[in-house]
């Protein structure tokens, strides 16, 4: 017997007396994670190609064609999510889980914003968007990210707030912009996001949440 829409609209287990529900969320208050479609794969393109992006980005600085983008889409990838504003498609950017270690319960992750909403605190929402559905669905015991010191500005004053740690810096890894910048591994771990979920930025995740411009919430 094939099910109408409407007895499809439930996905999983249907749980009754208030119960919680056993999926987590894809939006905070003010994002939406969605899976990537393949009307997202040209936007997605040219923001990777775009010169305030590239350099920071998987290519960079490189132009590959179209097909080659594609091709690198999706090996290794855990689980990946576009980012859009609530209630729109619009790509914002693209958050990537990858390189899974089920052994010594960690995995990679990568955060990919378009230039406009950069120091906007929105490439740290929607990591930390996707952080919890990794450590809601997966018992890794942290989230490992390898980027450049230009990009991780962005997101510094995450580390400053004890989201993040440094774990390790190679002096003058890479070049743009006419000069060396520090290639940087980065630990998120599971107690430090349990921590973020127990105080103010935690309510970032909540959907229609109104936040209060505490100190704490200008952080991000």
């Amino acid at each position: 017997m094939t099910a109408g829409p409407d007895e499809n609209r439930e996905a999983g287990p249907v749980l009754t007396g208030g119960a919680t529900p056993l999926s987590p969320s894809l939006e905070t208050r003010r994002l939406h994670l969605r899976v990537l479609q393949s009307d997202d794969h040209a936007p997605l393109y040219r923001l990777s190609a775009d010169p305030d992006v590239t350099f920071q980005w998987r290519f960079r600085g490189t132009t590959p064609s179209f097909d080659d983008f594609l091709k690198q889409l999706y090996p290794g990838v855990l689980c990946q999510f576009v980012v859009s504003p609530l209630g729109s498609r619009e790509v914002f950017g693209l958050v990537v889980a990858y390189n899974a270690d089920f052994r010594h319960r960690f995995c990679h992750a990568a955060v990919v914003m378009h230039p406009r909403l950069h120091r906007r605190g929105l490439g740290i929402e929607a990591f930390m968007g996707l952080a919890r559905y990794i450590y809601y669905g997966w018992d890794f015991r942290m989230i490992i990210m390898e980027t450049v010191g230009i990009a991780f500005e962005n997101f510094a004053s995450g580390e400053r707030a004890g989201y993040f740690t440094v774990e390790g810096r190679i002096r003058d890894q890479f070049y743009y912009g006419g000069r060396y910048w520090d290639g940087l591994a980065v630990t998120h771990r599971r107690e430090q996001f349990e921590t973020v979920m127990r105080g103010p930025v935690g309510r970032l995740l909540t959907p229609g949440n109104h936040v209060l411009r505490t100190h704490e919430d200008r952080v991000i």
